[in-house]
């Protein structure tokens, strides 16, 4: 095959459905890759329903969705993608690199407005401690703690005039669903960015992907507390990433992003299989 070409497979996958293995340089998805002779990128677009597929695309674009035959390769933002040169892992070998996929987080703002942070957290130290990477094992984004509060308090402040309610199970902050209107991105709620290497590169999070709906009464912010001292500051999980096409060159340490396909009135489930991708 040639290796310009691109392959798909689906995969029924959701932030309720087992962990989507693989993902980091070293996992299953780049061995397949070098075991097919692809150029080693392949992109990943996660469905919000357990009930609906999911698509890998081995090799390169285009990604084509319906209903409006839309590449969605055409339109991506591009980030570097950044090796941590210590390993993350349970267990390692003294030297080895991380196998997971890091992006550098400057800031994070919403509705506009940068959330203050102690941005040395977003930098990865000599011990590879800090930073920010990306992971299809965690069902929702994890912050270490001082950046967890303070992005939970400047979302709550920027819809204080919905009523809170009680907690639910790892959420800091929920809110009566009544109360809050549906938008074409989820929920209508303040948008959070992810600011990448500069202002005019943002990872952008709409209401589909930072709200949980817990019960047909509540809905809570998606992300949780990872603590004082982790390993990584920012753990971007699985409900951020649905419907999220997310492209990983792996050899030009490149990361492809498109935010959220719902804003372009299509979702991961939409891929044309009747298309040349």
């Amino acid at each position: 095959m040639d290796p310009s070409q691109a392959a798909t497979i689906t995969l029924v996958i959701s932030s309720q459905a087992a962990p989507f293995p693989g993902l980091g340089p070293s996992g299953r998805l780049p061995r397949m890759l070098s075991a097919f002779s692809f150029r080693r990128k392949f992109a990943v677009c996660l469905s919000s329903s357990p009930s609906s597929n999911g698509v890998v695309f081995f090799g390169d674009g285009p990604y084509v969705f319906l209903p409006n035959n839309l590449d969605i390769s055409k339109s991506l933002i591009y980030t570097p993608l950044i090796l941590n040169p210590v390993s993350t892992a349970v267990s390692y070998f003294v030297g080895e690199p991380s196998s997971d996929y890091f992006i550098g987080v400057k800031g994070i703002t919403i509705n506009g407005k940068a959330v203050r942070l102690n941005t040395t957290l977003l930098s990865m130290d000599k011990q590879g401690r800090g930073g920010t990477k990306i992971s299809t094992v965690n069902p929702y984004t994890a912050m270490e703690t001082s950046i967890y509060r303070a992005v939970v308090n400047a979302f709550v402040k920027e819809i204080s005039q919905v009523p809170r309610v009680p907690v639910v199970a790892l959420f800091g902050a929920c809110f009566n669903a009544k109360s809050i209107s549906s938008s074409r991105v989820g929920p209508a709620v303040p948008q959070i960015d992810l600011v990448l290497q500069n202002k005019h590169v943002i990872w952008s999070i709409f209401g589909s992907n930072s709200m949980v709906q817990v019960s047909n009464d509540v809905l809570c912010v998606g992300f949780v507390d990872g603590g004082l001292n982790p390993r990584t500051s920012i753990v971007i999980g699985g409900h951020q990433i649905e419907n999220n096409l997310l492209q990983f060159d792996v050899v030009t340490s490149r990361l492809g992003f498109s935010s959220s396909l719902i804003l372009r009135q299509t979702a991961c489930a939409d891929f044309n299989f009747t298309s040349n991708a």
